[in-house]
C-alpha cells in the first residue's frame, strides 16, 4: 500500500507542478503582451530578460519531462528483467496479492 500511497502522492505533485508551469507560463504571457505598447529601454530590457527567462524555464521543464520519462522507462526495463529471471517469485507474489484481494472483498460482502 505504501507504494501506491507514493505513487498517488507522486501524480498530485506532477500535476501540480504541470498546473503551476502552465499557471507561469499563461501569466507570464499575458505580462509580455500588456506591456508590448510601453517603450523605454528599461521596460524592453526588463522584457527581453522575462522572455528569457520563460524560455529558459520551459526548456527546464522538458528535460525534466524527458529525465522522468527514462526514469519509468528504467524502472519498467528492471521489472520486466526481474519478472523474467524470477518468474515463480511474481508467480507467488500476484497469487498473494490475488488472495489477499479476494480475501477483503468477500469479507465485505459477507458483513
Amino acid at each position: 500500500m505504501n507504494a501506491e500511497q507514493d505513487r498517488a502522492e507522486m501524480d498530485r505533485q506532477k500535476e501540480r507542478v504541470a498546473f503551476d508551469m502552465s499557471e507561469l507560463v499563461a501569466g507570464t504571457e499575458a505580462l509580455l503582451r500588456a506591456t508590448a505598447s510601453y517603450t523605454g529601454a528599461e521596460i524592453e530590457v526588463a522584457r527581453e530578460r522575462l522572455r528569457a527567462q520563460l524560455d529558459s524555464a520551459k526548456e527546464q521543464a522538458q528535460r525534466w519531462n524527458g529525465l522522468a520519462r527514462e526514469k519509468v522507462q528504467h524502472a519498467t526495463y528492471a521489472v520486466d528483467e526481474y519478472a523474467h529471471e524470477h518468474p515463480w517469485r511474481m508467480l507467488a507474489v500476484a497469487g498473494a496479492v490475488g488472495v489477499v484481494v479476494g480475501h477483503c472483498l468477500l469479507g465485505n460482502k459477507r458483513r
